[in-house]
């Protein structure tokens, strides 16, 4: 690692006290609140840099046991490891994802339950603030301009508006072609068993808003084996900003809106890329469509809406004759989806820890380096090497 002289001392070596390391609850955690202050005070007029803020409080957190610990107070301490977080205001939301994951880890497991589908009012309700971009509930669909990024039209422009017709009409916007990945096909196959087994037509169309039009159909002509032909994606004549008529918000990952009889019947803002489930759009789905839940699901059927239920299912479909270390990685996929999921982790984290499932080492490195930066309690990390080396797992 490079250091860079500075004259707070080398940029970039980890800081230690030299009379030893801190007992496990022999700083109070009011006595850590004020030393974080004057931290994140001495950082914001550049006196100190991030990594002493962490370092720093890491030493004040000894003992500390992400487990044992209150969800709140497992929201304080990653937010003491990051001070971003705190200029940013963000504390809410690492608040919000700290819970998930704590209800995730009392359930059964991932896949365990049936599909899960909520109340599109909670997403709303759950948000740091009242975020408005695009139409709201009630509102007109107006007209649009894209330029098609697939099929036979590829090139031409259309309005997906004009091509939904009376049918009901799911449209994301989102500011870049790959955010998503494979969920957008998925959530489309998801549809059409909907269409099918409920009778009533879906539309569903992707507007990439963005500056970068070349950028946008590179990034796109990845994905497009992977999306159904029955995908609609276009790019936004009119930039970053969207299509004027719809004041989208351009700092947002997505507006998802669902659209019936050309008015918009709910409008969900994504911050964030934790596309991996789409419970609050499925219920969107479902209340537009005026079906309860269990019926939704009876519906969908056995059709895979995110990539670690689709691997769960073909597991299931191609019994015991399959491949034991095939098997076993689509089980690791399993593992990693609800950490993705809760933004436990990152899409570019879980890759690493995919990719070094198949090294009994590697694995166990990349589990204790997440575990030190506070990204995963020690359970998390002894069930992802539990999940890829059985075998091993006494002895870790």
């Amino acid at each position: 690692m490079a250091y860079i002289k500075t004259r707070h001392g080398r940029f970039g070596q980890p800081k230690e006290l030299d009379n030893g390391q801190f007992k496990a609850g022999e700083v109070t955690a009011k006595n850590r609140a004020a030393v974080y202050q004057r931290l994140i005070a001495a950082n914001e007029r550049g006196d100190i840099y991030d990594y002493d803020v962490a370092s720093i409080m890491k030493q004040l957190y000894s003992g500390f046991d992400l487990e044992k610990a209150s969800v709140e107070e497992v929201a304080i301490f990653r937010g003491a490891l990051n001070p971003r977080i705190a200029q940013s205001g963000s504390q809410t939301r690492v608040l919000k994802n700290a819970r998930m994951q704590r209800d995730r880890n009392k359930s059964a497991g991932y896949g365990s339950t049936k599909l899960k589908i909520a109340d599109p009012a909670e997403w709303t309700k759950n948000l740091e603030k009242p975020i408005y971009s695009g139409p709201q509930p009630g509102e007109k669909i107006p007209s649009l301009r894209a330029v098609n990024l697939r099929g036979e039209k590829l090139g031409q422009e259309f309005d997906p508006v004009a091509m939904a017709k009376d049918k009901l009409h799911l449209m994301f916007f989102v500011s870049k072609s790959r955010t998503f990945g494979r969920f957008l096909g998925q959530l489309r196959q998801q549809l059409a068993a909907i269409e099918k087994n409920s009778k009533q037509p879906w539309a569903m169309s992707v507007i990439v808003c963005t500056d970068d039009a070349n950028e946008a159909e590179k990034s796109f002509a990845v994905l497009d084996q992977r999306y159904p032909k029955n995908l609609v994606v276009g790019l936004s004549k009119d930039g970053s900003a969207g299509p004027p008529a719809y004041g989208l918000d351009r700092n947002l990952t997505a507006t998802v809106i669902v659209a019936k009889n050309g008015r918009v019947a709910h409008n969900l803002p994504y911050v964030g890329g934790a596309f991996y489930t789409q419970p609050h759009i499925l219920g969107a789905i479902a209340g537009t469509m005026g079906v309860d839940h269990d019926t939704l699901r009876k519906l969908i059927g056995a059709t895979s809406g995110d990539a670690a239920s689709a691997a769960s299912n073909r597991r299931a479909a191609q019994g015991n004759g399959e491949n034991s270390e095939a098997t076993s990685k689509r089980g690791f996929r399993k593992l990693l989806a609800p950490l993705l999921q809760t933004g436990t982790i990152t899409r570019e984290e879980a890759g690493e820890l995919f990719r070094s499932s198949g090294d009994a080492k590697a694995l166990r490195t990349k589990t204790e380096e997440l575990m030190k930066a506070g990204k995963l309690t020690r359970k998390e990390a002894v069930e992802l090497y539990s999940g890829a080396y059985p075998e091993n797992a006494q002895r870790r």
